[in-house]
């Protein structure tokens, strides 16, 4: 007997697609438009949020080409789990450590949603995918 598809796996892989089309399209419009600025200042701001972008959109991309495979839909599974996890961790860090260390910093919260929230779920991903090649490689 044939393995077949779910109804819905198709309208699936597409959705996927075209989520990861419109994150690759995002990130790509924020880096050109900052790199096309005059001055390299705000660097710390946008660099952050285009690589979560980026990789959010490869995850939605491997989902696409490579989610029918049952080893691949682990590796991507642990993926998300442990970039959401270590991002949730570096934006609470970075959103309420700013406020217990000066609590009258007013912009402190945005260094866990625009730093350390974001490097944190790319951290994650890059961590969890280096953990399951060596797992794979014994």
């Amino acid at each position: 007997m044939a393995d077949t598809p779910a109804t819905g796996w198709v309208a699936s892989r597409l959705g996927t697609a075209g989520v990861g089309a419109a994150l690759s399209a995002l990130a790509a419009w924020i880096a050109l438009r900052n790199l096309g600025l005059p001055t390299r200042d705000g660097w710390i701001f946008w660099v952050p949020l285009t690589l979560w972008l980026l990789t959010m959109s490869v995850l939605c991309w491997w989902s696409t080409l490579l989610g029918h495979q049952a080893a691949s839909r682990a590796n991507i599974r642990a993926s998300w789990r442990a970039g959401w996890i270590v991002g949730g961790v570096g934006l609470a860090i970075g959103f309420v450590g700013p406020l217990v260390i000066r609590p009258n910093a007013s912009l402190g919260p945005l260094l866990g949603i625009l730093l350390t929230g974001p490097l944190g779920f790319v951290v994650g991903v890059l961590g969890a995918g280096v953990v399951r090649a060596a797992r794979g490689s014994r």
